[in-house]
């Protein structure tokens, strides 16, 4: 994420001034200082998405325990040496993941 201050032009001047020349007249970074802006931040659209994968991530799913089941059986199946690779499954998930 990138956070960028228009405002940082002001405040370089203003600090680069000599201590008489700022008691003398407002500068451009006081006028900011007294004005009733507030800051506002904005997010990319990539975080945004990233916030809500994140957060689908945390909530519990009803799935969860048929998932659970699954893997439980997966292992068992891989443990006793019954687990069989199918190559046509893996070779046509590949295709369509690179959209060959």
């Amino acid at each position: 994420m990138r956070v960028q201050n228009p405002n940082a032009i002001f405040i370089t001047k203003a600090y680069s001034q000599s201590e008489s020349s700022r008691a003398n007249k407002l500068t451009p970074a006081d006028s900011i200082l007294k004005s009733s802006k507030s800051d506002s931040v904005t997010f990319s659209n990539t975080t945004l998405q990233m916030q809500k994968i994140s957060s689908a991530m945390e909530m519990p799913h009803a799935q969860d325990s048929s998932r659970a089941d699954r893997i439980n059986a997966l292992k068992e199946s891989i443990a006793n040496g019954t687990y069989a690779v199918e190559p046509d499954k893996i070779a046509e998930r590949f295709m369509n993941a690179f959209s060959i």
